[in-house]
């Protein structure tokens, strides 16, 4: 843990210096030489064992177990991929992460059909078998953790895990396991927590930061036989998580939307490039086949524990410039994770890890007129469900609407519904 926490010690380089020298202790004591020979601008920092020690109190304060590169509770998927996390941390059962999964992605600001849709394909695929993974965030991903927990109650009867055959659902967070981002999706943590896993390769009451959202994505990617992605802007980070699965060697599904609407960019553009089109869970389950475990992942995997510990190199032999590659690599892809944890602000304690001053939650800053035009769609809505959504009464959403047809944004369709005007 201390080598896998150390400065500008990333996946990549974590996994090479462990292939070179056998053991965290003898990497450990060559990094001060092996960082003089690299291109580094800032010098090493090395973590302590203070360091690591406080890590793991905190995370044994608030029941989050670590799972270690080469434990037997490492999923086999996420170990096959080249920077697979050294270490992450899970609350609920790590079993469930060796599972066969399926991976749901899309925009945060999504529409009400692209939510409605990703409730469904979550909920049939987690009643098909298949766990749902995603990134615990607004719009597709809440939409998609729900449908998989609403599979689980549809078939025990209530909200607990147990004998059901039915899928779960896995979060993976860019903050620490504990930090529930955002704070609208408490909640949605709590039932994940219950009846599924929380995972994230981060410390606990580690704050959330921009660029610790694509590490979280190819971990995301990395667990699943397939990605889908729903509603996406051509620049998303859900086209981020695409490309990494594309990369990992996993299938990639778009779900196609209208051209005159921008979160259908980022699919279309995928489904141009060669991912299959879905527009329901048969094209996944053709592709896929049924829920029946990672057999296409179980090609031997490097291990490092008390039964396959790979042998040192011998003295002299030492593959310096493997090591410093590698290091280029976790640049390249992660170019400004340089700092240890100890230099990130995190909560001010296990039990009260706090994500960063959040957004009000829509129930608390009211839904404008913005907020209502985001809930459509090109494709026309039935006025009903949009007032289900938005938690607004049906006058207020009428008052809202009439606003929005009167700037010429939206349009009205037989059936009492209504659709976005392209601009």
């Amino acid at each position: 843990m201390r080598l896998a926490r150390s400065g500008q010690i990333g996946p990549v380089t974590f996994r090479r210096l462990l292939e070179q020298f056998g053991a965290a202790r003898m990497a450990l004591e060559a990094l001060p030489d092996i960082i003089a020979k690299s291109r580094a601008k800032r010098p090493m920092q090395i973590a302590t064992r203070d360091d690591t020690i406080a890590e793991i109190e905190m995370a044994l304060a608030i029941s989050a177990r670590p799972i270690i590169w080469g434990d037997p509770e490492y999923p086999t998927a996420l170990a096959a991929i080249e920077d697979a996390p050294p270490y992450f941390y899970v609350l609920g059962d790590p079993a469930f992460l060796n599972q066969s999964t399926i991976g749901i992605v899309g925009a945060r600001n999504a529409s009400l059909g692209g939510c409605q849709f990703a409730g469904k394909l979550g909920r049939e695929l987690a009643l098909a078998g298949y766990n749902v993974a995603s990134g615990l965030a607004r719009g597709i991903d809440g939409a998609a953790h729900e449908g998989a927990i609403n599979a689980l109650r549809k078939q025990t009867g209530n909200s607990s895990s147990g004998s059901s055959n039915a899928g779960v659902t896995i979060a993976v967070v860019a903050g620490g396991v504990d930090v529930i981002y955002p704070r609208e999706h408490a909640d949605l943590y709590r039932r994940i927590c219950e009846n599924g896993c929380v995972i994230s390769e981060m410390a606990p009451g580690l704050k959330p930061q921009a660029r610790h959202f694509p590490r979280r994505n190819r971990i995301i990617s990395g667990l699943s036989q397939g990605i889908v992605v729903i509603e996406a802007g051509r620049n998303s980070g859900s086209l981020i998580t695409a490309r990494m699965a594309a990369e990992q060697g996993r299938d990639v599904f778009a779900v196609p939307g209208s051209p005159t609407d921008p979160r259908a960019a980022g699919p279309n553009s995928l489904i141009r490039d060669g991912a299959i089109l879905c527009d329901s869970i048969d094209a996944i389950l053709d592709v896929v086949g049924p829920a029946q475990g990672l057999r296409q992942f179980n090609a031997p995997v490097s291990a490092f524990n008390s039964d396959n510990r790979p042998a040192p190199a011998q003295s002299g032999v030492i593959d310096i410039a493997a090591i410093l590659a590698g290091m280029e690599q976790d640049r390249a892809t992660m170019p400004d994770d340089e700092e240890t944890p100890k230099t990130e602000k995190t909560a001010q304690s296990p039990a009260k890890a706090t994500a960063p001053k959040p957004q009000p939650s829509q129930s608390e800053q009211g839904f404008d007129t913005e907020k209502i035009y985001e809930l459509l769609s090109s494709a026309p809505m039935a006025i009903d469900s949009l007032i289900r959504a938005s938690n607004l009464s049906a006058g207020a959403v009428s008052t809202l609407l009439i606003e929005l047809e009167l700037a010429g944004r939206v349009e009205r369709h037989p059936g009492n519904r209504v659709s976005r005007i392209p601009n």
